[in-house]
């Protein structure tokens, strides 16, 4: 199998899960809430009407989630052209465009099936009796997230 075709199952592979595991989630009743490590990891439901870390939630829902698909539909594209190019060359930039792609394209499924995208995992830890959460994210946030950091990562390597 050659790389074009690994990087487009590792993208059908990585939208399925994301997809699957949000599903679940919002099969469960509302306030949905299991402790999976104590003190540190739950999965939660909960709705996404805005973006990374619930910004610009309120406000025109209509509005707000037809300006959010435009412009991630817009990024979508200009990314997908980019993978497209650089889709044979050898190296990472590739496949981190790969995660980029199914992380964007699993969360604007969300935006335009239900109008909202689902979060679900919960990172916390408690400090002295205070509990600190990070926002909850989803499987398309991570792959979003893990691609960009490496990608900047590699950004500032070396190239002679």
């Amino acid at each position: 199998m050659n790389r074009t075709y690994k990087q487009i199952a590792l993208f059908a592979l990585l939208v399925g899960l994301d997809q699957v595991t949000k599903w679940w989630v919002e099969q469960q009743t509302p306030f949905f809430h299991m402790t999976i490590i104590d003190g540190f990891f739950d999965i939660v439901k909960a709705h996404n009407f805005g973006v990374a870390f619930s910004l610009f939630a309120n406000g025109n829902h209509q509005g707000r989630t037809s300006l959010l698909l435009g412009i991630t539909i817009g990024i979508a594209i200009a990314v997908g052209l980019w993978w497209w190019r650089e889709r044979r060359n050898q190296g990472l930039l590739s496949w981190l465009l790969t995660l980029i792609l199914a992380g964007a394209i699993g969360n604007i499924w969300d935006r335009i099936q239900l109008g909202y995208v689902v979060d679900f995992i919960d990172l916390h830890i408690v400090i002295d009796n205070h509990d600190y959460h990070w926002p909850a994210f989803n499987i398309a946030d991570s792959c979003i997230s893990i691609s960009v950091v490496l990608l900047l990562i590699t950004s500032f390597r070396y190239k002679p």
